[in-house]
């Protein structure tokens, strides 16, 4: 693919998709973090059992695993921000690296939302095999919904994609690097995210506390 459209312009695919793969890496990185390594640290390691004999509670336990997921998705959107700053020194991607250093601080807030996402399922999941199900029927179909890959031109489609805070992170991020709108997709965003921590924080707890503790 030689060229892509976008906010009436013609972007070559690597700049295009660059920005998308900053949003990609915070969103899935976050929910793997929630949702197999969490789960893992629950089920297999007895690292949550080992935490709650102490003063520890499981409200901070679980506020512990997503701010962890969001920190260390933020880490590794740092690291491909670099390689995305290297590949602009040698000429690879045409962006706009002036407001770089924001990325970091959106992917964060972004990535509360998404850690809250991931842990839901390990709240519900029986067994880490079952992982595959909302792995397949849910986290890859919102990840194909954002336009990181692809510009999203079907009108259900971009409806839907409206309700997808990963489409608002991946247009976010968009927008610093290669020059567009900026304000109404960081907006969405920031609604969004609010949002699902606001719902699903309280309602992880209530399924943890029941699964773990039998409440």
């Amino acid at each position: 693919m030689a060229a892509v459209p976008w906010q009436d312009r013609s972007l070559d695919y690597l700049s295009y998709v660059a920005p998308g793969l900053l949003a990609y890496t915070a969103y899935m990185s976050a929910v793997f973090q929630a949702l197999y390594a969490a789960f893992i640290r629950m089920r297999y390691q007895k690292t949550w059992e080992g935490q709650l004999t102490t003063q520890v509670e499981l409200r901070h336990v679980v506020w512990g695993e997503v701010l962890w997921a969001a920190l260390l998705a933020t880490t590794y959107v740092a690291i491909v921000a670099l390689v995305l700053t290297a590949f602009s020194a040698l000429g690879i991607v045409t962006l706009d690296l002036t407001w770089l250093p924001a990325v970091l601080p959106i992917a964060f807030v972004a990535t509360c939302a998404f850690g809250s996402f991931g842990l839901l399922f390990t709240a519900l999941m029986p067994t880490i095999d079952h992982m595959n199900i909302p792995v397949f029927l849910v986290v890859i179909p919102m990840g194909l919904l954002s336009g990181t890959y692809f510009p999203i031109q079907h009108p259900v489609l971009a409806a839907l994609s409206q309700l997808n805070p990963v489409y608002h992170l991946a247009q976010t991020y968009r927008g610093l690097l290669l020059g567009g709108p900026v304000l109404v997709h960081l907006a969405c965003l920031v609604v969004l995210a609010a949002v699902i921590v606001a719902v699903l924080v309280p309602l992880d707890l209530r399924l943890l506390r029941r699964r773990v503790l039998g409440d």
